[in-house]
């Protein structure tokens, strides 16, 4: 095993409209790690993971970090999760290592990738929480995507699409977010055949549950392949809060 390092950077973040002074103020800490494994099929593991660090202070930031750390590593449901952010990234790399067969005669001609890295944003009383990965295992290109989590500060709840719009504004929302991409895309307000031609799938540009929760508005992430083809890459569109009212409108 070569190139391997662990950095810790502590940052304090305080949310931009905390209800009282008396509430524990998220505090958070990013761990770098990359290691490069000569194996018979040589793999590389590059991880930026933020954690709360004073999320033993709480039992809500607690529960907050369980389940970051729980997606961030691709524990699943039921699974024990580590204390510790080395054990974590140690289950990690040996799932990895078992899934593509690593230890077995090379079929790749390059080496394996995976990359995750997070990021943190607090707005109001919510945080938001993003997983952004990049991953190849051979073939014509790897893979990319891209998981957003939004936790309410005061009871730790994970937040949907229910929080935020009602029945009858999810039922608006797809044809706004048509409307808000062709803006993105520099065309006509409502051109859906331009954005066809640009390889967009009209007809799956739906509200989804990944979405983040930012300072400038509400946004929606969408993965390759899943409204539009590869070469578009990740799409992100984006519901400015000074737009909602007019939008919602129409």
């Amino acid at each position: 095993m070569i190139n391997r390092f662990i950095t810790t950077l502590t940052l304090v973040i305080a949310s931009l409209a905390m209800t009282s002074c008396q509430e524990t103020q998220p505090e958070f800490t990013f761990d770098n790690y990359y290691q490069e494994f000569d194996a018979k099929q040589p793999f590389s593991i590059r991880y930026q993971y933020v954690r709360l660090t004073n999320a033993q202070r709480g039992s809500i930031l607690e529960k907050i970090e369980m389940a970051n750390r729980m997606a961030f590593f691709s524990f699943e449901e039921g699974e024990t999760i580590p204390r510790s952010v080395e054990d974590c990234i140690d289950s990690s790399v040996e799932r990895f290592r078992k899934e593509y067969n690593c230890d077995e005669e090379s079929v790749g001609h390059t080496i394996y990738e995976l990359t995750k890295s997070a990021q943190i944003e607090i707005y109001d009383r919510t945080l938001s929480y993003r997983i952004k990965c990049y991953q190849y295992t051979g073939g014509a290109h790897g893979m990319n995507w891209e998981r957003a989590m939004n936790y309410s500060l005061d009871d730790g709840k994970l937040l949907t699409l229910d929080d935020f719009f009602s029945a009858e504004q999810q039922e608006k929302l797809p044809s706004i977010l048509v409307r808000l991409l062709c803006s993105q895309r520099g065309i006509d307000f409502n051109n859906k055949a331009a954005l066809e031609q640009m390889g967009y799938y009209i007809d799956a540009i739906v509200p989804t549950n990944n979405f983040a929760v930012t300072s400038q508005g509400i946004e929606f992430l969408y993965d390759p392949y899943e409204i539009g083809i590869y070469a578009l890459g990740r799409t992100v569109i984006k519901l400015p809060y000074g737009l909602i009212n007019e939008l919602f409108e129409l």
